[in-house]
């Protein structure tokens, strides 16, 4: 598998979370991909579940910027360490950081990502002051 799906995939997944766009993100998974996020929540089918998140994202969130740190290739899987900024629909701002494995299958489409991050520290800072 190139390096290039590889990295087209990952870039699809994050692009289209910041664009707010779910079916462009839904687009880069197989029919069975599994999300976990963070893992030690349950996981999710991608295809099953893909408006919920994005309603739920598009309900707390005015704004959500991600950047792709470092990128770690190896076989068909990527190692991806990255930044997130928010600003919420109350106008609290909030950063975090994790990184997500990603496990590509042999058409390029994502097959499992398992996202690691503290979302209660990131909850936290929203419920905190206005300029956290």
């Amino acid at each position: 598998m190139s390096k290039e799906l590889i990295e087209q995939a990952v870039a699809g997944y994050f692009d289209n979370m910041v664009a707010m766009n779910p079916q462009g993100w839904v687009d880069n998974f197989a029919e069975d991909g599994i999300v976990y996020d963070p893992v030690g929540n349950p996981p999710s089918i991608a295809h099953e579940t893909f408006q919920d998140f994005f309603g739920m994202l598009s309900s707390f969130f005015k704004n959500i910027e991600i950047s792709k740190d470092s990128i770690f290739i190896s076989a068909n899987q990527a190692a991806v360490k990255w930044t997130m900024k928010v600003v919420a629909k109350n106008d609290k701002n909030a950063s975090t950081e994790g990184i997500s494995i990603f496990e590509i299958n042999e058409a390029g489409k994502i097959q499992k990502v398992s996202a690691y991050w503290d979302d209660t520290a990131l909850r936290s800072q929203l419920q905190g002051s206005k300029n956290s």
